[in-house]
């Protein structure tokens, strides 16, 4: 009885810990608050979340970071964005801005994607396809509403980790 007693505690030991770090609703939410919120603003605001890419390592890493557009202090050289486009959508971009004048790649159809956010046994994952299927998947891993600087009640502050799920 009593490795019976120890076995349920152990269960619920992990069922408490399983629990979501943000839920598929919040995320919705906040990826189509950093696209409409992007619009209403003045005409310089973009809607991007970024990694630093300075590294050349995106495709490499299992953890990325993703910031918020306006919480991330550009003190890198080379970056890949998600420009949201559309509510579920992005564009998947490769910019380098030390050179003069800053560049982007251009965009191929593989680089647009459709985000498709999954709850799972307690966890939350995005799926990016794209015209040829899956591209990448991630799980997240910590979400941070970042503390405002005091600019103002329509910014949006945020950091997304995601942990790459490898085929």
């Amino acid at each position: 009885m009593k490795y019976l007693a120890f076995i349920f505690l152990i269960f619920l030991i992990t069922i408490s810990n399983a629990q979501n770090v943000i839920s598929k609703y919040e995320l919705q939410t906040i990826l189509k608050e950093s696209l409409q919120k992007s619009r209403n603003m003045v005409s310089t605001a973009n809607n991007n979340w970024s990694y630093d890419n300075t590294n050349d390592d995106y495709y490499k890493n299992d953890t990325i970071v993703l910031n918020s557009a306006r919480s991330f202090k550009m003190d890198c050289c080379r970056v890949i964005n998600w420009s949201f486009y559309e509510n579920e959508r992005c564009v998947i971009e490769n910019a380098n801005y030390c050179n003069e004048p800053p560049t982007k790649l251009i965009s191929k159809k593989e680089d647009y994607v459709t985000l498709e956010i999954i709850e799972l046994c307690g966890e939350t994952y995005i799926e990016q396809n794209n015209l040829n299927g899956i591209l990448d998947r991630f799980k997240i891993i910590e979400f941070l509403r970042n503390k405002l600087r005091g600019i103002g009640e329509d910014e949006f502050d945020y950091t997304l980790k995601l942990f790459r799920i490898r085929k």
